[in-house]
C-alpha cells in the first residue's frame, strides 16, 4: 500500500501558524502535545488564515457546527480523486481535519498491516469494526483510535439520509464511504462522538478497488447547533463509494440487531466459546482470513461419535483419514448448528484440520452477519 501511504502526504500541507504571529488579533489556545494528525496538521493547532495554502481551500460558516468554519479543497492526482476538508474554531484552532481518496487499491494484508502500523504509531489498540462482502457491497473495515467514538444513527436519522438528505447531527461514518447509499441499503452508519482520536475507513472489491478515508478529530470540542435546512450538509459529504452491482438489499434482508460476546485473551489471543452441534463447548480463534470454520480431527472424531455428525454431512468425494484411522469422505463438512454467545447459525461449512491445531472461527460463520468487529477494551466480540 505504498502508493496509498505517498498520498497521505501528497500536496502542499496547510500551513500551522506559530501562535505569537496571531496573538495580536485572537487569542489562541492550543492543545497540549496533538497526537493526530493529517497532512501535518495536528488537531489542536491553529491553522495560517493568510497563508497560500489556506487561500487554496473555499472556506465559509459550518451549517452544523456554532462558531465553526468549514474548509474544503479537492483535486486529482493520477487519476486519484483527493478530497480535505477542516474544521476549525473562531480563534482558528483545528478540530477535525479530514482526507479522502478515490479510488484506493489494496491488496489483501493492506487493511490488516496499515492497522497494525497506526496502532504502532498511536501507541494503543484500536476499535475495529468490519463489514463482510455482501450483496454486491465490498468488504469493509473502519478502524478507530484514541478517544474516538462511534454511535449507531436512529432509525429517523438512518431515513432521512436514505432520501438524500442530512440529519445535522454532526460528522458521520460508514463502511462505503458513501451516507446515503449506506442508509438506503440498511447498512450501518454511525455518528462521530468522544474526545481526541483518528479514524481510518476503507473499502474495496474483489479486485482490490474501492475508497480510502481517514480524519483526526476532537469532538469534545465541537458542539453542533440546530440547522433549519433539510438539504445535503457539507460536513457531512463523503466520498462516492463504489457502485453496487445488484439491488440495494430490501430491510428484511439487512436490518440486524447487535450480538456481543465476551472473549478471553490467552496470551495475545482471543478466544469465544462456541457450542457445536449443541454437543461440546470448546474455545476458538476469531480468525476473519481462514474462509471457513477449522475444526481438529479429534473434535470431528467426538462429533462422530456422538452421532451428531454423519457422512452424509461430509462434502466432495475425497477420503480424508483421521488421527485413529478412521476415515470420512472429505476433509470438509457441514456443522447442523453452532452457536456463539446466544446466536446460532445452522449449516455452517467446516474444514478439518490436524488435533494440534486450534479452532478457528472463520469466514463460513463470520460471512452470514451483515459486519463484525472486535472491542479491544471490552475485549467482546461483536455481531451485527
Amino acid at each position: 500500500m505504498s502508493w496509498v501511504r505517498n498520498l497521505y502526504f501528497c500536496g502542499a500541507v496547510l500551513a500551522i501558524a506559530p501562535a505569537a504571529s496571531i496573538a495580536q488579533e485572537h487569542t489562541i489556545t492550543v492543545h497540549p502535545e496533538p497526537r493526530y494528525s493529517v497532512d501535518g496538521l495536528a488537531v489542536g493547532a491553529p491553522v495560517a488564515p493568510n497563508s497560500s495554502v489556506y487561500r487554496q481551500y473555499v472556506c465559509k460558516p459550518s451549517d452544523q457546527y456554532q462558531n465553526f468554519t468549514r474548509c474544503h479543497e479537492s483535486h486529482s492526482v493520477n487519476g486519484i480523486h483527493v478530497s480535505r476538508t477542516i474544521l476549525h474554531a473562531s480563534n482558528l484552532i483545528t478540530w477535525y481535519v479530514n482526507k479522502e481518496l478515490s479510488p484506493a487499491y489494496f491488496r489483501a494484508t493492506d487493511i490488516d498491516s496499515e492497522i497494525s502500523r497506526l496502532s504502532s504509531q498511536f501507541g494503543g489498540a484500536p476499535h475495529v469494526y468490519r463489514l463482510n462482502e455482501m450483496h454486491g457491497f465490498p468488504k469493509a473495515t473502519i478502524a478507530t483510535f484514541g478517544g474516538v467514538g462511534l454511535q449507531s444513527l436512529k432509525p429517523n436519522d438512518l431515513a432521512i439520509l436514505a432520501q438524500g438528505k442530512s440529519p445535522h447531527i454532526g460528522i458521520l461514518i460508514d463502511f462505503l464511504n458513501n451516507f446515503h447509499q449506506s442508509a438506503k441499503a440498511h447498512l450501518p452508519v454511525y455518528k462521530l462522538s468522544g474526545s481526541e482520536g483518528f479514524a481510518w475507513i476503507a473499502n474495496y472489491d474483489r479486485q482490490g478497488k474501492g475508497t480510502l478515508r481517514f480524519f483526526a478529530a476532537d469532538p469534545s470540542q465541537m458542539k453542533t447547533g440546530s440547522a433549519d435546512t433539510s438539504e445535503q450538509s457539507p460536513d457531512t459529504l463523503a466520498v462516492q463509494g463504489p457502485n453496487p452491482r445488484r439491488s440495494l438489499p430490501s430491510a428484511q434482508d439487512t436490518k440486524s440487531t447487535s450480538f456481543m460476546i465476551a472473549m478471553e485473551n490467552v496470551g495475545g489471543v482471543y478466544l469465544v466459546p462456541i457450542r457445536i452441534n449443541d454437543t461440546i463447548t470448546l474455545d476458538a480463534i476469531v480468525d476473519s482470513g481462514a474462509s471457513d470454520v477449522s475444526m481438529p480431527a479429534d473434535v470431528v472424531l467426538t462429533l462422530m461419535r456422538s452421532k451428531t455428525i454423519s457422512s452424509a454431512d461430509f462434502m466432495g468425494t475425497q477420503t480424508y483419514t483421521l488421527a485413529d484411522g478412521s476415515k470420512v469422505p472429505s476433509q470438509r463438512f457441514q456443522i447442523k448448528s453452532l452457536k456463539v454467545g446466544d446466536k446460532i447459525l445452522e449449516n455452517v461449512m467446516a474444514s478439518i484440520v490436524p488435533a494440534t491445531a486450534q479452532i478457528l472461527l472463520g469466514q463460513s460463520f463470520l460471512s452470514r452477519f451483515s459486519s463484525w468487529s472486535i472491542d479491544n477494551e471490552k475485549h467482546a466480540l461483536i455481531l451485527n
